[in-house]
């Protein structure tokens, strides 16, 4: 899904759920905080989320690094005016991660991206990958929480796994073609969620 047809899908979606999104989110969406963490200790400047939701993450990374630079690029209306509300002193836009311009959010070049549950609805994940790595800075990193592929699980839990998924349209990200293009991966128990990081490619 891609382009207005998805952001009207969004719209309708998160226009009843949003008030409920972080209290249910919570016993399912496992692995955020533990990216956040590692992020929050590590030495950057700026940071934009892709996807941020309600803007729970970057509120939380907001409290641990109050130097730091946000930003966010959301394509739900319903879920940017909730951010903006929560975080206004982030730089927020009205987007898509396959074509969005960092430019617009942060005015140049950005030391982390952060992809948490949003890389597997997205339209073409392969196409926000590259846009995220192009708009990186020197020593930039895009950093990724998502579902796996539950390997660990029994295939009667597996396959009931992706029907859920599918209801809401969210496709497992391709996390071999992930380590494919460099990305480190580590994976939660059962294999139900990994963390991914992926450094800006250098060009010789």
């Amino acid at each position: 899904m891609a382009g207005e047809p998805h952001r009207d899908f969004l719209n309708r979606y998160y226009k009843w759920s949003r008030p409920i999104y972080d209290l249910t989110r919570k016993y399912y969406l496992f692995g955020r905080d533990t990216l956040i963490t590692d992020l929050v200790r590590e030495p950057w400047r700026s940071l934009v989320e892709i996807g941020p939701g309600t803007g729970r993450n970057l509120q939380k990374i907001a409290r641990k690094r109050p130097d730091a630079v946000l930003g966010g690029v959301e394509p739900c209306d319903e879920m940017l005016a909730l951010a903006r509300k929560r975080l206004p002193h982030a730089m927020w836009v009205r987007g898509f991660a396959e074509d969005a311009r960092f430019d617009d959010v942060m005015g140049g070049p950005v030391d982390r991206v952060m992809c948490s549950y949003s890389l597997s609805m997205m339209g073409d994940p392969d196409a926000a990958i590259d846009r995220a790595l192009e708009q990186l800075g020197p020593n930039g990193e895009l950093a990724v929480v998502d579902f796996g592929d539950l390997a660990g699980a029994p295939r009667v839990v597996r396959e009931s796994f992706h029907t859920w998924l599918n209801t809401f349209h969210v496709t497992p990200v391709d996390v071999e073609a992930l380590r494919q293009r460099g990305a480190t991966i580590r994976f939660g128990p059962l294999r139900y969620f990994f963390v991914a990081r992926l450094r800006r490619p250098v060009v010789a």
